[in-house]
């Protein structure tokens, strides 16, 4: 909490620069670039109106400056008590943890419940783990088991089941398709290899068939 502590700082140091207020000879940037802000829900229209001109008239009566001068003076008054308590808390500090830091320790030990909590910060960086930053990675964690097992597990499943059903495609193919397709072309070759010895050519051997067909049918009949 150092370093983000010391960068406020030195924003609050350089933004002092642009708010001095009036009290103290400054034009306080700030408060005009603000007053915006806190004017814009007065009203709008004939009400606008009608407050401008009411604060006008008041202003042209002379109580705008007797109320200026009052807030001036208790400005500068808060001013002072401020810087007073500032060094009041320092001095006593000084006292409590440089000079005589027995005081301290006895107060703490006197009051041990309530320096326990200061020292803890009220336990805001406590709660704060407990709740947001784990909930936070509770969250994260759960996220990540549900991309790993969930959404993963989808996708990689459907890869090994993309692989499978391309394997089992292709060994189809493979002993079935191409089987069939290469069985047909090798009964056709085989058969031809008997038809090519009958289909010689020469009328000899095809009368040779022809009587030997009249043959075994007379003899069929015979029998029969």
């Amino acid at each position: 909490m150092t370093v983000p502590l010391m960068a406020l700082a030195v924003g609050a140091v350089f933004a002092g620069f642009f708010g001095i207020p009036g009290a103290l000879g400054g034009s306080n940037e700030i408060e005009h670039f603000l007053e915006a802000s806190f004017t814009a829900s007065a009203g709008s229209g004939e009400h606008a109106t009608e407050a401008h001109a009411l604060a006008a008239a008041g202003h042209g009566e002379g109580s705008g400056a007797e109320s200026h001068e009052v807030s001036g003076a208790v400005e500068l008054g808060l001013m002072a008590f401020s810087v007073a308590i500032a060094a009041a808390g320092i001095g006593l500090a000084r006292r409590f943890y440089v000079t005589n830091p027995e005081i301290a320790d006895g107060l703490a030990t006197r009051f041990s419940g309530a320096h326990r909590t200061l020292s803890n910060k009220y336990y805001v960086d406590e709660l704060y783990n407990a709740t947001v930053i784990s909930g936070t990675m509770n969250a994260g964690r759960s996220l990540w088991m549900f991309d790993r097992n969930v959404v993963d597990g989808a996708v990689n499943g459907s890869s090994w089941l993309t692989l499978f059903s391309s394997w089992l495609s292709g060994l189809t193919d493979k002993t079935v398709v191409d089987g069939a397709v290469n069985f047909i072309g090798w009964a056709t070759q085989e058969s031809s290899y008997w038809f090519r010895r009958l289909q010689t050519g020469l009328v000899q051997n095809y009368a040779l068939l022809m009587v030997l067909g009249v043959f075994v049918f007379i003899v069929y009949l015979y029998v029969r």
